[in-house]
Protein backbone atom coordinates (compact mmCIF):
# COMPACT_ATOMS: atom_id res chain seq x y z
CA UNK A 1 0.00 0.00 0.00
CA UNK A 2 1.69 3.33 -1.08
CA UNK A 3 0.64 5.87 1.41
CA UNK A 4 2.42 8.84 -0.75
CA UNK A 5 -0.75 7.96 -3.64
CA UNK A 6 -3.65 6.79 -1.03
CA UNK A 7 -7.10 6.48 -2.96
CA UNK A 8 -10.21 5.99 -1.80
CA UNK A 9 -10.77 1.83 -2.20
CA UNK A 10 -14.53 2.31 -2.82
CA UNK A 11 -15.56 0.66 -5.84
CA UNK A 12 -18.68 1.53 -8.30
CA UNK A 13 -20.51 0.11 -10.71
CA UNK A 14 -20.53 2.61 -13.39
CA UNK A 15 -23.75 1.05 -15.04
CA UNK A 16 -26.69 0.69 -12.62
CA UNK A 17 -28.70 -2.36 -12.35
CA UNK A 18 -30.67 -4.14 -14.69
CA UNK A 19 -33.01 -4.75 -11.71
CA UNK A 20 -33.04 -2.53 -9.28
CA UNK A 21 -32.15 -3.87 -5.93
CA UNK A 22 -30.35 -7.07 -7.53
CA UNK A 23 -27.00 -7.96 -6.48
CA UNK A 24 -25.19 -9.52 -9.12
CA UNK A 25 -21.65 -10.82 -8.17
CA UNK A 26 -20.85 -11.77 -11.52
CA UNK A 27 -21.23 -8.82 -12.93
CA UNK A 28 -18.62 -6.78 -10.87
CA UNK A 29 -18.28 -3.10 -10.60
CA UNK A 30 -15.40 -1.15 -12.47
CA UNK A 31 -12.99 1.15 -9.62
CA UNK A 32 -13.72 4.42 -9.17
CA UNK A 33 -11.74 6.31 -6.56
CA UNK A 34 -14.58 8.26 -4.80
CA UNK A 35 -15.70 9.71 -0.92
CA UNK A 36 -18.63 11.36 -0.26
CA UNK A 37 -22.60 11.07 -0.50
CA UNK A 38 -22.20 7.91 -3.10
CA UNK A 39 -25.01 5.91 -1.27
CA UNK A 40 -28.23 7.57 -1.61
CA UNK A 41 -30.90 4.79 -1.85
CA UNK A 42 -30.99 1.10 -1.40
CA UNK A 43 -30.04 0.86 -4.77
CA UNK A 44 -26.92 2.40 -4.57
CA UNK A 45 -25.95 1.21 -1.37
CA UNK A 46 -26.45 -2.73 -3.23
CA UNK A 47 -23.82 -1.36 -5.95
CA UNK A 48 -21.18 -0.15 -3.19
CA UNK A 49 -21.50 -3.12 -0.96
CA UNK A 50 -21.35 -4.88 -4.35
CA UNK A 51 -18.06 -3.25 -4.36
CA UNK A 52 -16.66 -4.84 -1.19
CA UNK A 53 -17.79 -8.44 -2.22
CA UNK A 54 -15.59 -7.21 -5.79
CA UNK A 55 -12.47 -6.80 -2.90
CA UNK A 56 -13.43 -9.83 -1.22
CA UNK A 57 -13.11 -12.14 -4.20
CA UNK A 58 -9.85 -10.03 -5.41
CA UNK A 59 -11.68 -9.67 -8.43
CA UNK A 60 -9.57 -7.53 -11.16
CA UNK A 61 -7.82 -8.70 -14.58
CA UNK A 62 -5.93 -11.33 -15.64
CA UNK A 63 -2.25 -10.96 -17.31
CA UNK A 64 -4.59 -10.70 -20.70
CA UNK A 65 -6.73 -7.77 -19.09
CA UNK A 66 -9.72 -10.39 -19.07
CA UNK A 67 -12.15 -9.20 -16.15
CA UNK A 68 -10.91 -12.20 -13.63
CA UNK A 69 -11.58 -13.23 -9.89
CA UNK A 70 -7.82 -14.14 -8.45
CA UNK A 71 -9.03 -15.43 -4.91
CA UNK A 72 -6.84 -17.98 -6.11
CA UNK A 73 -3.61 -16.20 -5.90
CA UNK A 74 -4.04 -15.18 -2.27
CA UNK A 75 -6.35 -17.85 -0.29
CA UNK A 76 -5.35 -20.87 -2.71
CA UNK A 77 -2.35 -21.23 -3.90
CA UNK A 78 -0.30 -18.97 -1.65
CA UNK A 79 -1.43 -20.69 1.93
CA UNK A 80 -0.64 -24.17 0.47
CA UNK A 81 2.58 -23.69 -0.24
CA UNK A 82 3.31 -22.12 3.07
CA UNK A 83 1.78 -25.55 4.02
CA UNK A 84 4.71 -27.46 0.68
CA UNK A 85 1.30 -28.78 -0.14
CA UNK A 86 2.00 -27.53 -3.55
CA UNK A 87 4.90 -26.29 -5.29
CA UNK A 88 5.82 -23.65 -8.39
CA UNK A 89 6.95 -24.73 -11.30
CA UNK A 90 8.74 -21.41 -11.98
CA UNK A 91 11.53 -22.16 -9.67
CA UNK A 92 11.69 -20.46 -5.90
CA UNK A 93 9.72 -17.75 -5.50
CA UNK A 94 10.65 -17.84 -1.43
CA UNK A 95 7.03 -19.49 -0.08
CA UNK A 96 7.18 -22.81 -0.69
CA UNK A 97 11.34 -22.87 0.84
CA UNK A 98 10.71 -20.42 3.37
CA UNK A 99 13.06 -18.07 1.86
CA UNK A 100 10.65 -15.01 1.60
CA UNK A 101 11.58 -11.26 2.34
CA UNK A 102 9.52 -8.45 3.24
CA UNK A 103 11.31 -6.18 0.42
CA UNK A 104 11.17 -8.79 -2.84
CA UNK A 105 8.30 -11.53 -1.78
CA UNK A 106 5.28 -10.69 -3.91
CA UNK A 107 3.04 -13.05 -1.94
CA UNK A 108 3.99 -11.21 0.87
CA UNK A 109 2.80 -8.12 -0.20
CA UNK A 110 0.04 -9.41 -1.76
CA UNK A 111 -2.00 -11.09 0.93
CA UNK A 112 -1.41 -7.51 3.14
CA UNK A 113 -3.01 -5.45 0.05
CA UNK A 114 -5.75 -7.50 -0.76
CA UNK A 115 -6.86 -7.33 2.99
CA UNK A 116 -6.21 -3.62 3.46
CA UNK A 117 -8.65 -3.28 0.40
CA UNK A 118 -11.57 -5.11 1.77
CA UNK A 119 -10.99 -3.05 5.24
CA UNK A 120 -10.97 -0.01 3.57
CA UNK A 121 -13.80 -0.43 1.14
CA UNK A 122 -16.38 -2.16 4.31
CA UNK A 123 -15.21 0.93 6.03
CA UNK A 124 -16.26 3.24 2.59
CA UNK A 125 -19.50 1.66 2.60
CA UNK A 126 -20.14 1.49 6.48
CA UNK A 127 -19.86 5.56 6.69
CA UNK A 128 -21.36 6.02 3.25
CA UNK A 129 -24.42 4.14 4.37
CA UNK A 130 -24.97 5.44 7.72
CA UNK A 131 -26.72 8.83 7.19
CA UNK A 132 -29.26 7.28 4.62
CA UNK A 133 -32.31 7.33 6.00
CA UNK A 134 -34.46 5.96 2.93
CA UNK A 135 -33.15 2.33 3.30
CA UNK A 136 -35.84 0.05 4.72
CA UNK A 137 -34.29 -0.69 8.29
CA UNK A 138 -34.18 -4.74 7.99
CA UNK A 139 -32.46 -4.35 4.66
CA UNK A 140 -29.44 -1.86 5.96
CA UNK A 141 -28.92 -3.86 8.69
CA UNK A 142 -28.40 -6.41 7.00
CA UNK A 143 -25.93 -5.04 4.37
CA UNK A 144 -23.74 -3.61 7.00
CA UNK A 145 -23.91 -7.00 9.04
CA UNK A 146 -22.28 -8.10 5.37
CA UNK A 147 -20.18 -5.09 5.22
CA UNK A 148 -18.77 -6.16 8.86
CA UNK A 149 -18.50 -9.67 8.48
CA UNK A 150 -16.61 -9.21 5.21
CA UNK A 151 -14.11 -5.99 7.15
CA UNK A 152 -13.84 -9.38 9.92
CA UNK A 153 -12.55 -11.86 7.24
CA UNK A 154 -9.92 -9.43 6.24
CA UNK A 155 -8.81 -8.54 9.49
CA UNK A 156 -8.52 -11.92 10.51
CA UNK A 157 -6.38 -13.20 7.12
CA UNK A 158 -4.29 -9.98 8.45
CA UNK A 159 -3.52 -11.20 12.35
CA UNK A 160 -3.43 -14.99 11.10
CA UNK A 161 -0.77 -13.82 8.41
CA UNK A 162 1.01 -10.88 9.97
CA UNK A 163 0.37 -10.84 14.08
CA UNK A 164 0.62 -12.81 16.86
CA UNK A 165 -2.10 -14.69 16.71
CA UNK A 166 -1.22 -17.28 19.12
CA UNK A 167 -0.14 -14.61 22.28
CA UNK A 168 -3.49 -13.04 23.33
CA UNK A 169 -1.09 -10.59 25.55
CA UNK A 170 0.95 -9.81 22.15
CA UNK A 171 1.63 -5.79 20.80
CA UNK A 172 1.86 -7.37 17.70
CA UNK A 173 -1.03 -7.14 16.15
CA UNK A 174 -2.33 -5.48 13.47
CA UNK A 175 -3.04 -1.58 12.37
CA UNK A 176 -6.85 -1.58 12.96
CA UNK A 177 -8.44 0.51 10.57
CA UNK A 178 -12.02 1.40 11.23
CA UNK A 179 -12.33 4.39 8.85
CA UNK A 180 -11.36 5.61 5.30
CA UNK A 181 -7.22 6.30 4.60
CA UNK A 182 -6.46 9.52 4.18
CA UNK A 183 -3.41 11.71 4.97
CA UNK A 184 -4.77 12.02 8.64
CA UNK A 185 -5.03 8.53 9.27
CA UNK A 186 -2.96 6.61 7.73
CA UNK A 187 0.25 6.24 9.71
CA UNK A 188 -1.40 4.59 13.02
CA UNK A 189 0.65 1.77 15.08
CA UNK A 190 -0.51 -1.68 15.78
CA UNK A 191 -3.23 -2.70 17.92
CA UNK A 192 -2.81 -5.39 20.22
CA UNK A 193 -3.77 -9.28 19.50
CA UNK A 194 -6.29 -8.98 22.11
CA UNK A 195 -7.85 -5.60 20.86
CA UNK A 196 -7.49 -7.26 17.39
CA UNK A 197 -9.46 -10.58 18.08
CA UNK A 198 -11.99 -8.07 20.46
CA UNK A 199 -12.42 -6.23 17.17
CA UNK A 200 -12.81 -9.14 14.79
CA UNK A 201 -15.15 -10.66 17.02
CA UNK A 202 -17.45 -7.65 18.01
CA UNK A 203 -18.01 -7.37 13.47
CA UNK A 204 -18.88 -11.17 13.40
CA UNK A 205 -21.60 -11.06 16.60
CA UNK A 206 -23.19 -8.17 15.17
CA UNK A 207 -23.15 -10.54 11.89
CA UNK A 208 -24.44 -12.95 12.66
CA UNK A 209 -27.23 -11.29 14.59
CA UNK A 210 -28.46 -9.19 11.09
CA UNK A 211 -26.93 -12.12 8.33
CA UNK A 212 -29.86 -14.03 6.97
CA UNK A 213 -30.18 -17.69 7.33
CA UNK A 214 -29.50 -18.06 3.30
CA UNK A 215 -28.55 -15.11 1.51
CA UNK A 216 -29.37 -14.02 -2.54
CA UNK A 217 -26.74 -16.12 -3.85
CA UNK A 218 -24.36 -18.47 -2.16
CA UNK A 219 -22.01 -16.48 -3.10
CA UNK A 220 -23.15 -13.65 -0.70
CA UNK A 221 -22.79 -13.89 3.25
CA UNK A 222 -24.76 -15.56 5.39
CA UNK A 223 -25.26 -16.54 9.45
CA UNK A 224 -23.01 -19.88 8.70
CA UNK A 225 -20.61 -18.19 6.94
CA UNK A 226 -19.96 -15.52 9.87
CA UNK A 227 -20.27 -18.52 12.47
CA UNK A 228 -17.82 -20.62 10.63
CA UNK A 229 -15.30 -17.67 10.50
CA UNK A 230 -16.02 -17.10 13.72
CA UNK A 231 -15.23 -20.85 14.79
CA UNK A 232 -11.58 -20.17 13.03
CA UNK A 233 -10.87 -16.78 15.09
CA UNK A 234 -11.42 -18.45 18.26
CA UNK A 235 -9.57 -21.77 18.02
CA UNK A 236 -6.68 -19.64 16.82
CA UNK A 237 -7.20 -17.46 19.94
CA UNK A 238 -7.07 -20.64 21.93
CA UNK A 239 -8.19 -18.05 25.43
CA UNK A 240 -10.03 -19.95 28.06
CA UNK A 241 -13.91 -21.29 26.81
CA UNK A 242 -12.93 -20.84 22.94
CA UNK A 243 -12.61 -24.61 22.29
CA UNK A 244 -16.09 -24.70 23.61
CA UNK A 245 -17.54 -22.11 21.71
CA UNK A 246 -16.11 -23.46 18.78
CA UNK A 247 -17.66 -26.83 19.13
CA UNK A 248 -21.06 -24.70 19.75
CA UNK A 249 -20.63 -22.87 17.09
CA UNK A 250 -20.15 -26.01 14.79
CA UNK A 251 -22.59 -28.13 16.33
CA UNK A 252 -25.25 -25.07 15.54
CA UNK A 253 -24.46 -25.08 11.86
CA UNK A 254 -23.80 -28.79 11.14
CA UNK A 255 -27.23 -29.04 12.78
CA UNK A 256 -29.33 -26.25 11.78
CA UNK A 257 -27.53 -24.14 9.13
CA UNK A 258 -29.57 -26.28 6.46
CA UNK A 259 -26.42 -27.45 4.68
CA UNK A 260 -25.48 -31.08 4.19
CA UNK A 261 -21.89 -32.62 3.53
CA UNK A 262 -21.32 -34.14 -0.20
CA UNK A 263 -21.85 -38.15 -0.22
CA UNK A 264 -18.53 -37.94 -2.41
CA UNK A 265 -16.30 -35.03 -1.69
CA UNK A 266 -14.75 -34.82 -5.12
CA UNK A 267 -19.05 -34.28 -6.60
CA UNK A 268 -18.32 -30.63 -5.16
CA UNK A 269 -15.58 -29.82 -7.54
CA UNK A 270 -15.75 -31.71 -10.05
CA UNK A 271 -19.42 -31.99 -11.06
CA UNK A 272 -22.03 -30.04 -8.88
CA UNK A 273 -20.00 -26.72 -7.80
CA UNK A 274 -22.44 -24.21 -6.13
CA UNK A 275 -25.37 -26.86 -6.49
CA UNK A 276 -23.21 -28.50 -3.60
CA UNK A 277 -25.41 -28.09 -0.35
CA UNK A 278 -22.12 -28.68 1.18
CA UNK A 279 -20.72 -25.14 0.17
CA UNK A 280 -22.06 -22.01 2.94
CA UNK A 281 -20.09 -19.56 0.81
CA UNK A 282 -18.31 -19.08 -2.15
CA UNK A 283 -17.23 -16.91 -5.08
CA UNK A 284 -18.70 -16.64 -8.46
CA UNK A 285 -16.25 -16.28 -11.29
CA UNK A 286 -17.29 -13.93 -14.35
CA UNK A 287 -18.46 -16.49 -17.15
CA UNK A 288 -15.73 -14.85 -19.83
CA UNK A 289 -12.17 -15.78 -17.54
CA UNK A 290 -10.00 -18.84 -17.78
CA UNK A 291 -7.56 -17.84 -15.15
CA UNK A 292 -7.51 -20.75 -13.04
CA UNK A 293 -7.87 -23.18 -15.40
CA UNK A 294 -4.82 -21.48 -17.20
CA UNK A 295 -2.50 -21.35 -14.57
CA UNK A 296 -3.32 -25.22 -13.20
CA UNK A 297 -3.81 -26.81 -16.52
CA UNK A 298 -2.06 -25.13 -19.44
CA UNK A 299 0.94 -23.57 -17.28
CA UNK A 300 1.15 -25.80 -14.29
CA UNK A 301 2.28 -23.38 -12.12
CA UNK A 302 1.37 -24.52 -8.86
CA UNK A 303 1.38 -28.51 -9.07
CA UNK A 304 1.00 -30.60 -6.15
CA UNK A 305 4.55 -31.53 -4.21
CA UNK A 306 5.95 -34.30 -3.15
CA UNK A 307 4.62 -33.70 0.16
CA UNK A 308 1.24 -33.48 -0.74
CA UNK A 309 1.42 -36.62 -3.08
CA UNK A 310 2.79 -38.51 0.15
CA UNK A 311 -0.11 -37.28 2.28
CA UNK A 312 -2.46 -38.67 -0.33
CA UNK A 313 -0.57 -42.16 -0.33
CA UNK A 314 -3.78 -44.92 -0.29
CA UNK A 315 -6.10 -42.16 -0.19
CA UNK A 316 -8.90 -42.07 -2.88
CA UNK A 317 -7.85 -37.95 -3.39
CA UNK A 318 -4.95 -38.96 -5.10
CA UNK A 319 -6.81 -40.14 -8.35
CA UNK A 320 -8.28 -36.32 -8.25
CA UNK A 321 -6.94 -33.79 -6.70
CA UNK A 322 -3.40 -34.17 -9.06
CA UNK A 323 -2.91 -35.98 -12.17
CA UNK A 324 1.19 -36.77 -13.45
CA UNK A 325 1.60 -34.89 -16.80
CA UNK A 326 4.91 -33.89 -18.57
CA UNK A 327 5.93 -30.47 -18.31
CA UNK A 328 8.80 -29.18 -19.31
CA UNK A 329 9.85 -32.74 -20.25
CA UNK A 330 9.96 -33.74 -16.76
CA UNK A 331 6.63 -35.56 -14.89
CA UNK A 332 4.66 -33.12 -12.76
CA UNK A 333 1.73 -33.50 -10.29
CA UNK A 334 -0.62 -31.12 -12.08
CA UNK A 335 -3.25 -29.69 -9.48
CA UNK A 336 -6.73 -31.14 -11.10
CA UNK A 337 -8.94 -30.56 -7.65
CA UNK A 338 -11.16 -28.13 -9.89
CA UNK A 339 -10.80 -30.28 -13.48
CA UNK A 340 -12.42 -33.02 -14.51
CA UNK A 341 -11.10 -33.02 -18.02
CA UNK A 342 -8.49 -34.59 -20.48
CA UNK A 343 -4.75 -33.56 -18.78
CA UNK A 344 -3.11 -34.56 -22.61
CA UNK A 345 -5.93 -32.50 -24.46
CA UNK A 346 -6.83 -29.45 -21.96
CA UNK A 347 -9.96 -27.86 -22.50
CA UNK A 348 -11.81 -25.81 -19.99
CA UNK A 349 -14.59 -27.16 -17.96
CA UNK A 350 -17.14 -25.28 -16.52
CA UNK A 351 -16.10 -25.37 -12.29
CA UNK A 352 -12.48 -25.00 -12.97
CA UNK A 353 -12.91 -21.22 -11.96
CA UNK A 354 -15.21 -21.51 -9.00
CA UNK A 355 -13.77 -21.13 -5.43
CA UNK A 356 -14.94 -22.23 -2.09
CA UNK A 357 -14.64 -19.86 1.01
CA UNK A 358 -16.43 -21.75 3.40
CA UNK A 359 -17.70 -25.60 3.20
CA UNK A 360 -19.53 -27.69 5.99
CA UNK A 361 -16.55 -30.32 6.03
CA UNK A 362 -14.95 -27.31 7.96
CA UNK A 363 -17.09 -27.41 10.65
CA UNK A 364 -16.56 -31.14 11.24
CA UNK A 365 -13.19 -30.88 11.18
CA UNK A 366 -12.79 -27.71 13.78
CA UNK A 367 -15.29 -29.28 16.55
CA UNK A 368 -12.76 -32.43 15.85
CA UNK A 369 -9.72 -30.59 16.49
CA UNK A 370 -11.46 -28.42 19.19
CA UNK A 371 -12.59 -31.40 21.35
CA UNK A 372 -8.81 -32.86 21.10
CA UNK A 373 -7.75 -29.36 22.05
CA UNK A 374 -9.98 -29.18 25.51
CA UNK A 375 -9.19 -32.59 26.29
CA UNK A 376 -13.05 -33.68 25.65
CA UNK A 377 -14.33 -37.12 24.15
CA UNK A 378 -12.16 -38.47 22.10
CA UNK A 379 -14.82 -41.47 20.58
CA UNK A 380 -16.85 -38.21 19.50
CA UNK A 381 -13.79 -36.46 17.99
CA UNK A 382 -13.05 -39.68 16.23
CA UNK A 383 -16.87 -40.20 14.86
CA UNK A 384 -16.54 -36.29 13.43
CA UNK A 385 -13.20 -37.07 11.77
CA UNK A 386 -13.82 -40.55 10.05
CA UNK A 387 -17.18 -38.63 8.97
CA UNK A 388 -15.11 -36.32 6.92
CA UNK A 389 -12.94 -38.81 5.64
CA UNK A 390 -15.60 -41.46 4.61
CA UNK A 391 -17.30 -38.21 2.29
CA UNK A 392 -13.52 -38.28 1.10
CA UNK A 393 -13.90 -42.03 -0.03
CA UNK A 394 -11.50 -43.74 2.92
CA UNK A 395 -12.85 -46.53 4.73
CA UNK A 396 -9.59 -47.63 6.23
CA UNK A 397 -9.74 -46.18 9.45
CA UNK A 398 -7.33 -47.71 11.67
CA UNK A 399 -4.86 -44.85 12.26
CA UNK A 400 -7.98 -43.00 14.02
CA UNK A 401 -9.04 -45.79 16.17
CA UNK A 402 -5.68 -46.47 17.10
CA UNK A 403 -4.78 -42.72 17.94
CA UNK A 404 -5.39 -42.94 21.82
CA UNK A 405 -4.06 -39.78 22.98
CA UNK A 406 -5.96 -36.19 22.19
CA UNK A 407 -2.22 -34.78 20.49
CA UNK A 408 -2.02 -38.26 18.11
CA UNK A 409 -5.98 -37.42 17.09
CA UNK A 410 -5.26 -33.86 16.79
CA UNK A 411 -2.97 -34.59 14.40
CA UNK A 412 -4.64 -36.67 12.34
CA UNK A 413 -7.59 -33.81 12.22
CA UNK A 414 -4.97 -31.33 11.00
CA UNK A 415 -3.38 -33.38 8.59
CA UNK A 416 -7.09 -34.15 7.26
CA UNK A 417 -7.48 -30.31 7.17
CA UNK A 418 -4.33 -29.83 4.99
CA UNK A 419 -5.68 -32.52 2.58
CA UNK A 420 -9.49 -31.58 2.47
CA UNK A 421 -8.39 -27.32 2.16
CA UNK A 422 -5.82 -27.92 0.00
CA UNK A 423 -5.57 -24.80 -2.70
CA UNK A 424 -8.87 -24.13 -1.51
CA UNK A 425 -9.27 -21.27 1.16
CA UNK A 426 -6.33 -21.39 3.74
CA UNK A 427 -7.27 -23.63 6.32
CA UNK A 428 -4.79 -25.96 5.96
CA UNK A 429 -1.78 -23.31 6.10
CA UNK A 430 -4.15 -22.17 10.10
CA UNK A 431 -4.34 -25.66 10.89
CA UNK A 432 -0.91 -27.15 10.25
CA UNK A 433 0.64 -24.03 12.93
CA UNK A 434 -2.24 -25.17 15.44
CA UNK A 435 -0.13 -28.43 16.03
CA UNK A 436 3.72 -28.03 18.30
CA UNK A 437 6.37 -26.19 16.48
CA UNK A 438 8.43 -29.67 16.60
CA UNK A 439 5.33 -31.38 14.60
CA UNK A 440 5.05 -28.81 12.44
CA UNK A 441 8.25 -28.78 11.04
CA UNK A 442 7.77 -32.76 10.51
CA UNK A 443 5.33 -31.97 8.09
CA UNK A 444 7.31 -28.72 6.42
CA UNK A 445 10.79 -28.89 6.86
CA UNK A 446 11.29 -26.33 5.43
CA UNK A 447 10.49 -23.97 7.93
CA UNK A 448 13.24 -23.51 10.63
CA UNK A 449 12.34 -21.25 12.99
CA UNK A 450 8.87 -20.54 14.95
CA UNK A 451 9.42 -17.04 13.73
CA UNK A 452 8.67 -17.63 10.63
CA UNK A 453 5.39 -18.66 11.17
CA UNK A 454 4.30 -15.17 10.97
CA UNK A 455 4.65 -13.03 7.54
CA UNK A 456 7.19 -10.29 7.91
CA UNK A 457 4.94 -7.04 7.57
CA UNK A 458 5.66 -5.69 4.04
CA UNK A 459 8.87 -3.36 3.34
CA UNK A 460 7.12 -0.61 1.71
CA UNK A 461 4.56 -0.56 4.70
CA UNK A 462 7.97 -0.61 7.14
CA UNK A 463 9.01 2.84 5.06
CA UNK A 464 5.81 4.59 5.12
CA UNK A 465 4.67 4.03 8.17
CA UNK A 466 7.05 5.41 11.23
CA UNK A 467 4.76 3.84 13.26
CA UNK A 468 4.94 0.16 12.74
CA UNK A 469 7.35 -2.02 13.92
CA UNK A 470 8.33 -5.39 12.01
CA UNK A 471 7.69 -8.70 13.64
CA UNK A 472 10.19 -10.20 15.68
CA UNK A 473 12.62 -12.79 13.61
CA UNK A 474 12.83 -10.11 10.21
Amino acid sequence: MKHKNIKILLVIFIACFAIACNKQLNVYPTTSEVDGNVIVDTKSAFTVLNGVYYRFANAGADNNSIPTVLWTNVNETFPSELCGTLSNTSGNDGIYSFTFTSATTSGITGMWNYSYGIVNAANGFLKNVAPVATIPVATKAQMIAEAKFLRAFANAQLLFYYGQYNNISSTYGIILRDEFVNADNVNLPRSSVAATYASILADLDAAITDLPALNTQIYYANKSAAKMLKARVLINRASSGDYTQVISLTSDVIANGGFTLEANLKDIFLTKGFTSKEVIMGLQPYTSETYKYRQNQYYNQYPASDSLKSFLKNDPRNQWVYQTVTYRSAPTLQLTKYYAGSTTTPVQTTLSETCYAFRLSEAYLLQAEAITLSNGDLPTAKTLLKTVMGHAGIIDFTAVDNATTAAALQVLVVKEEMKNFVAENGSDWFALRRLPFATVQTIQPNIKLATQLILPIPLAEITANSQVVQNPGY
